[in-house]
């Protein structure tokens, strides 16, 4: 396994080209930057791979209460190594992935040499289809079960189920302040039915590409959604 340092933190990971990349996106680029007058805010990290988001979080909010989500029992581990390695207190991690339900459902991950950990999701090959990939069971849960009070930030990256976690979450949404929803364009799911089933239930969505605020109609590919009550 390797190690890096990423200040305050110390980090590690197996992949060097998927850290430095999610490293990128994460701590450069702040994807998931938010702000909050709570100083201990409520975070759900849905999709938490090996826990750098729930470290960008805690870097940004050091008293916040988070909830970190992760489904393939090889990522967890390093998931856990990091929570442990650098002792973050109120981080809560659940090896479980989001559903419509309780119950059990064929995952699936990268069996290639590389070992893109962050592409694992219920679709062979990745959203992508392009990927070789390796199957095993593992247990689910709705996000209700976690929505149990005010939440003020949920990060979501999924790989593709994220419209039906959410639309199966009806009673729940109210109880969060602000999200930020990685959308992966696959024939089960559609931007516009997820974006109007948002607005429908109170929250201001906006939708973001490569940096960049763009339109529905424009909106094509991999994109961001942001919503806030």
């Amino acid at each position: 396994m390797l190690k890096s340092k990423l200040s305050p933190f110390t980090v590690f990971y197996e992949n060097g080209p998927e850290y430095h990349q999610l490293k990128n996106e994460i701590f450069t680029q702040d994807a998931y930057y938010f702000e909050t007058t709570n100083p201990q805010p409520r975070i759900i990290d849905v999709g938490a791979h090996i826990g750098l988001a729930t470290l960008y979080f805690k870097k940004l909010y050091p008293n916040a209460r988070i909830t970190a989500i992760e489904p393939n029992p090889h990522t967890f581990k390093i998931l856990e190594k990091n929570i442990f390695e650098n002792g973050l207190k109120d981080a809560e991690l659940h090896s479980v992935a989001l559903a419509a339900q309780t119950g059990t459902a064929e995952f699936f991950m990268d069996s290639t040499a590389e070992k893109w950990l962050s592409t694992a999701s219920f679709t062979e090959g990745a959203w992508t289809r392009t990927q070789t990939s390796t199957s095993f069971q593992v247990p689910t849960a709705p996000l209700s079960q976690f929505l149990t009070e005010p939440t003020d930030f949920l990060k979501m990256d999924i790989e593709g189920t994220e419209q039906e976690v959410l639309m199966s979450s009806t009673k729940s949404l109210h109880l969060i302040k602000e999200m930020l929803v990685e959308f992966h364009p696959l024939p089960q799911q559609s931007l516009a039915k997820l974006v109007t089933f948002l607005e429908e239930h109170n929250f201001r969505v906006e939708l973001w590409k490569d940096g960049k605020s763009v339109i529905a109609k424009r909106a094509h590919g991999l994109v961001y959604i942001n919503a806030r009550q």
